[in-house]
């Protein structure tokens, strides 16, 4: 039972780096494909994978049980260990990354989000009609603009917006049509309404060519996450 187990977990473990590879090959070889030819490749690519996934396992347990299992049968318990732990690994690494429902049966969540623009920047143009906010993630938009109001140098514009999934609250705001992202600094997973952020400059590592000097000196943004009862007033 002890060898049989070992060379199960050794098989599984490995069949999935055949699919990879065999993918990966068609993939790259037929990379920039588009149209008909491009949904053949990504076929093509799939299928040949779970081919070479299901080959791959017997390969493994055949080599492994008639070569190895003998006399190496501690180290394919190591490589076994080993192996679940990367898969496991890569598991929650995976999981981490993808985007989770926001549902919190009798509330639900609200984001909402002001841009600040100095007045010289805009040099007399509507604020709204420079800038255009993009919640990355699924969402119900709900822009104000009949709430735009002055603050000294300042022109400011609310948003708000229903978010139905999150990932990393992550907000795009286009500026002239040039894209400036905004990370938000709200727990993952969010039980509670928050207060206001402080004014919140562009996350850094974007272009040059993308966010010019003159949108990082004047423009910022704040925000904050909150849970409303449905009916209630905002």
């Amino acid at each position: 039972m002890e060898r049989f187990i070992s060379l199960l977990v050794a098989s599984v473990c490995t069949a999935p780096l055949f699919y990879f590879l065999v993918s990966g090959l068609v993939f790259v070889s037929n990379k920039g494909l588009t149209g008909d030819s491009g949904l053949a490749v990504a076929y093509l690519g799939t299928w040949g994978g779970f081919l070479a996934a299901f080959a791959g396992f017997f390969v493994v347990w055949f080599l492994a049980r008639y070569f190895l299992v003998e006399n190496y049968l501690r180290y394919i318990q190591i490589y076994d260990g080993m192996a679940l732990v990367a898969w496991l690994v890569l598991y929650l690494s995976w999981t981490s990354d993808q985007p989770y429902t926001l549902d919190y049966s009798d509330r639900r969540a609200v984001l909402s989000v002001e841009a600040r623009l100095t007045k010289s920047f805009l040099k007399g143009a509507a604020i709204d009609s420079l800038i255009e906010f993009q919640y990355i993630g699924q969402d119900l938009d709900e822009p104000h603009p009949d709430r735009i109001r002055e603050e000294g140098e300042f022109v400011i514009l609310p948003w708000d917006t229903t978010p139905l999934e999150a990932n990393k609250w992550e907000v795009r705001v286009f500026v002239r049509n040039k894209p400036v992202d905004f990370m938000l600094n709200i727990p993952r997973r969010p039980q509670q309404s928050t207060d206001w952020s402080g004014w919140t400059a562009p996350a850094p590592g974007q272009q040059d060519e993308l966010l010019p000097a003159d949108v990082q000196q004047n423009f910022t943004i704040r925000y904050r996450f909150r849970l409303i009862p449905y009916g209630a007033q905002e």
